[in-house]
């Protein structure tokens, strides 16, 4: 793959970058952005996109939304496409970013790789999660559709395909539905081209077949349940799979396109056409080589637009996060304090700013003013609401922890049990006891692992306790205090009761107090039993309502409640006495 220098990729940009146009226009709509070198091109290509996406909402039922437009590249030739081409076999491609998602066109009349390339993204934003073959089998599939004035097809079959399953060796059908992304064997172009045209015809099959289309979405629901390819396919289709593969080379000989029901509606756009300024091409273009791997070759360029343009925010935001991925953190420090400077406008920077920083060890506080950026700048952002919740919460803020934590719009499944505790914390450390429980009973429900269960009771327990201290003694039988949690309000917390103590509490009448031996003992009689209740030491027995002194010999017999640890039938130490 030949490596290129900042000079030769902004070759691609028509003019030099200081100059007043990039040689590139933009066509934005509110779910795509279009970037081509005309216009018509622009502009052309947005509406295909649209006309997409209502499709496949319509033939699909799956809602792809996003949080920024997907954002199209149409180069103008394969020649200038080859400079970004993600490797040797890719014709175009859709690339999901850490940013925002991506796809790189060949040229404007690339209808049917736009189509391929628009189902890789309604398969990566529907988390579809289907296997290789699959999801390449439905691109090529739908790559088919088209639309004319008064009605559209969709399945013809590609003649490219078609001649190479004609006159090529095919790929034995468990080895087809076994390779994943990165097998060696589709590194070979002549493999390549084989695996496509047969995913192509068993997707076609599947899907149009009237053996096999009515199963289909059953298919579908196994292979997102993790069932295994080959399972999922001949327990759905009741058929071996070499039975499977001798229907497919049979239907190959009667695949044929169908009628869409309608032509696609012709729903009115509003659609902007601008000149792009060249910074922005150069941000585009190297964002799309990190996107494949290319992160030397992205840097340069950065630095190249940071050097024409050096009050823009953005570049310097997006050189901190490469210094960042290197651990270089005095440059990251001060790209960053340029791009504030400069007023930084994207929140999704500064947001990917704060996790690097904090991998790589940077203070706190760094990392707290960054989320805190992110937020200013997008209020909605429940990425960095919910980081920035995590933050306050351990840096002792629990008022603006539970502040982001109510923001946040929409709660993941795999974050919910973070969540629900996070807010118990917070609402504990606030005082709120009945919310802090119930946020911790809620986060028992997503609770994974018995650990997790364990925290969120502990939560719950805190929620119904207040700190308190008592006596225990330690391994040689020394008495000593410790930190504890007694009931919220507890009237009745008694510091004196030793972990391990057999308590029992009896109403009773004080009838002697015997003194001489080597221990006090306090006689209390109850309705079946009399007691002796031993005092080993006066200061650590918890007395209430009691005389400012005792007298030792026989007591008039009045009403307590003695709280005491058992040692016998008629034994025990005092730990507490109430006198009534």
């Amino acid at each position: 793959m030949r490596r290129l220098g900042a000079s030769a990729i902004f070759g691609l940009l028509a003019v030099p970058l200081a100059a007043s146009s990039s040689g590139w226009v933009s066509a934005r709509s509110s779910h795509f952005e279009v970037y081509a070198h005309s216009g018509a091109d622009a502009r052309q290509t947005l509406v295909r996109f649209e006309q997409l996406r209502a499709f496949f909402e319509q033939h699909t039922g799956i809602q792809v939304e996003s949080h920024l437009p997907l954002r199209v590249l149409v180069f103008s030739s394969i020649a200038e496409y080859s400079a970004f081409r993600w490797n040797s076999v890719s014709d175009a491609y859709f690339v999901a970013g850490e940013e925002r998602d991506s796809i790189v066109l060949p040229d404007p009349n690339s209808e049917r790789l736009a189509a391929h390339e628009y189902w890789h993204f309604v398969e990566h934003a529907g988390n579809l999660r289907l296997p290789l073959w699959l999801n390449e089998g439905l691109a090529d599939f739908f790559s088919t559709v088209r639309w004319e004035t008064h009605a559209g097809r969709m399945g013809d079959p590609p003649p490219d395909h078609i001649a190479a399953l004609r006159r090529g060796s095919w790929i034995p059908l468990p080895t087809l539905l076994s390779l994943a992304a990165g097998a060696p064997a589709l590194s070979e172009r002549s493999q390549s081209e084989m695996f496509y045209a047969e995913s192509w015809a068993l997707a076609h099959m599947l899907k149009l077949s009237p053996a096999y289309a009515p199963r289909f979405p059953e298919l579908m629901e196994r292979l997102a349940s993790g069932t295994p390819t080959l399972q999922a396919l001949e327990g759905v289709y009741a058929r071996p799979v070499d039975w499977i593969a001798r229907d497919l080379r049979t239907w190959l000989h009667k695949a044929h396109s169908v009628p869409l029901p309608a032509a696609m509606p012709s729903a009115p756009l509003s659609i902007a056409i601008a000149e792009v300024p060249p910074a922005e091409v150069g941000l585009s273009l190297a964002e799309i080589l990190l996107s494949v791997g290319r992160v030397d070759q992205a840097e340069s360029l950065y630095r190249e637009v940071a050097s024409e343009a050096p009050e823009n925010a953005d570049v310097a935001g997006r050189l901190a996060l490469l210094a960042l991925g290197r651990h270089d953190l005095t440059e990251a420090r001060e790209q960053w304090q340029r791009a504030i400077e400069h007023g930084i406008g994207d929140a999704r920077i500064c947001y990917r700013f704060a996790e690097l920083a904090e991998e790589a060890g940077a203070p706190a506080v760094e990392v707290r003013r960054a989320l805190e950026r992110a937020v200013l700048l997008d209020p909605a952002y429940d990425d960095a609401l919910f980081s920035l919740a995590l933050t306050e919460n351990r840096s002792g803020e629990p008022a603006a922890a539970r502040r982001h934590l109510r923001a946040m719009r929409n709660i993941t499944p795999g974050r919910r049990f973070v969540y629900w505790t996070a807010m118990s914390d917070a609402l504990n450390e606030l005082g709120r006891r009945d919310e802090a429980k119930a946020a911790a009973e809620t986060a028992k429900t997503w609770a994974a692992t018995a650990e997790e269960r364990a925290y969120a009771e502990r939560l719950a327990y805190v929620a119904e306790t207040d700190l308190a201290v008592r006596f225990t003694r330690d391994s040689a039988g020394n008495v000593r205090l410790e930190t504890a949690r007694a009931p919220h309000d507890a009237a009745d917390w008694n510091p004196f009761i030793e972990p391990g103590d057999h308590v029992r509490r009896v109403e009773a009448r004080l009838r002697e107090i015997q003194c001489g031996g080597a221990a006090t003992v306090f006689v209390v009689e109850t309705a079946s039993a009399v007691l002796g209740l031993k005092v080993p030491d006066p200061t650590h027995v918890q007395m209430r309502n009691a005389p400012a002194e005792f007298t030792c010999g026989p007591q008039t017999g009045t009403h307590v409640l003695a709280v005491y640890a058992e040692t016998g039938p008629a034994t025990g130490l005092l730990r507490g006495l109430e006198f009534q």
